[in-house]
Formats: structure tokens, sequence, C-alpha cells
């Protein structure tokens, strides 16, 4: 048997709360229970597995809006995982979420039921799923190149297959993230300022989708500092046009325990 779903429930009616968590646990979820933003953020700070959020945002009480904007900022892979529930549709409720997540009236249990084990079950089968073999026929390591510059596409594209790695070109993050949807590398090698889908927005498709990718992408950036490093949690970001030789040696790094 696989990991099972798992689920926090966020809100202040306890009814509901026990409701809710008698048909989760009855459905084989892990149950997980908050009363306060403080207890949500001390749960999701410990980067535990989960799938799905039911929380409690309307004018009266914020509590799902406080933990939700805290995930914009700690979790961001959680940000189309969250259910909310209010009797009225908080006046930021749109700018903030941007059609990533749905609000459900308390009394519309079933709908909530419903909404929620739909969402969990979508990330429950991107976090659990096999990831495909990364290794070309040949045997070299594969590598997803994308950049919206067709020079520099050209000549890394050139580059990297004189050092080995058997390379996938593309000209834009979409193209990117629709290559990745059919299939696994060693390294995602991605410019960080593209028109046709960013880095950062590879960088989400990834951590949304793909989770055991994110150890593999790599982003090239016009200069230090122009914002990706914020972003990227950690990951490297090389500045275009500096030593190759340091780039090189950092994929043969990052490829080395697949290969071995």
């Amino acid at each position: 048997m696989g990991p099972r779903r798992t689920i926090l429930l966020l809100h202040h009616d306890a009814l509901l709360l026990d409701l809710l968590t008698r048909v989760f646990e009855a459905r084989g979820f892990v149950v997980n229970l908050a009363a306060t933003p403080m207890q949500a953020r001390t749960m999701l700070a410990a980067d535990r597995p989960l799938d799905a959020v039911v929380a409690a945002w309307d004018g009266a009480h914020n509590l799902g809006g406080d933990v939700y904007r805290w995930a914009l900022e700690h979790r961001f892979e959680l940000r189309d995982r969250f259910v909310f529930v209010g009797e009225e549709v908080p006046a930021e409720f749109d700018r903030i979420v941007a059609g990533r997540c749905l609000l459900v009236r308390p009394s519309d249990t079933p709908e909530i039921i419903r909404v929620a084990e739909a969402t969990a079950t979508r990330s429950h089968r991107a976090r659990t799923a096999d990831p495909e073999p990364a290794w070309s026929e040949s045997g070299q390591p594969t590598l997803l190149l994308a950049d919206d510059d067709p020079l520099l596409l050209g000549v890394m594209s050139e580059l990297l297959t004189d050092h080995g790695w058997a390379v996938t070109p593309v000209d834009s993050g979409n193209a990117a993230t629709e290559a990745l949807d059919k299939g696994d590398y060693d390294i995602i090698l991605c410019d960080w300022h593209m028109a046709n889908g960013s880095g950062g927005h590879v960088f989400n498709w990834v951590v949304t989708f793909r989770p055991w990718l994110l150890e593999r992408v790599v982003f090239l950036a016009e200069r230090p500092g122009d914002g990706a490093e914020r972003v990227v949690q950690g990951r490297p970001v090389f500045a275009k046009g500096s030593d190759s030789a340091k780039l090189l040696e950092a994929l043969r790094a990052i490829a080395a325990p697949r290969r071995a």
C-alpha cells in the first residue's frame, strides 16, 4: 500500500471540523487539524507532505487568508491545494488567489468534501508518481535547455553536446514545461528571462507537478541579483557569459548521483 493522501483542516467551527475529520478519515486520509494560523504555519513549516488544505476565509474569519499568504512565501507548491470555506468572498480573494482555488459555503458540506478530495487526489498523484527514466538511448545524461535567444540556444547546445550531454533545446519556458510533461531529464538548464514562459514559470511548474526534479534545475540570468535567487529556493543561478567550466562542473555534480 502506498502513502495515504494527507489533508490539513483549519477552521474555527468545532462541529464542522469534527464532521470533516470523520469524513476524510473514513475515506482513508491522514488528517491534520489546526485552529489558529500559528498552529497551521507550524505544521506547514515542517515541510510535511500535504495534498490539500481546507481553511476558513471570509469577512469574519481570516484564518485561511493568513495561512495562504504565508504559504505563497514559504510553501509555494501548495498554492493550488487550498479549498476555502466562507459565507462570502473576501474583498482581496481574487487578487491573492488568482483563480487557483475555490471558495465554498460552509453549509454545502458535500461540495467542500468533493472539491477537497479532487484537489488532494490530483496533487497526491503528482507527488507520488514514479519518475520516468532520464537516460538517452546512447546512455548519455539528458539535459533540457531552454532559452529564447536563438544564437545562445545554438551555442549552448553545441557546447553541452560536445561535453557529453544529450541536449533537448527549446525556445521558451512554455515549451520546456511541455517537454517535461512528457518525460524527465537529468538536468533542466533554463534562462530566467523569457517572453513565452519565464524561468520562474518553469520553476513553479516543476514545484507543482514534478517536485522530484527540483534538485536538477539550474538557471541562467543576465546578471547576479536580478530576482532569480529570491525565488528559486537555493537552486544554482549562473550569470550568462560567465565561466562555462564552472557551469559544466555544477551540471556534472548534479547528474553524478543518478549516473552512479
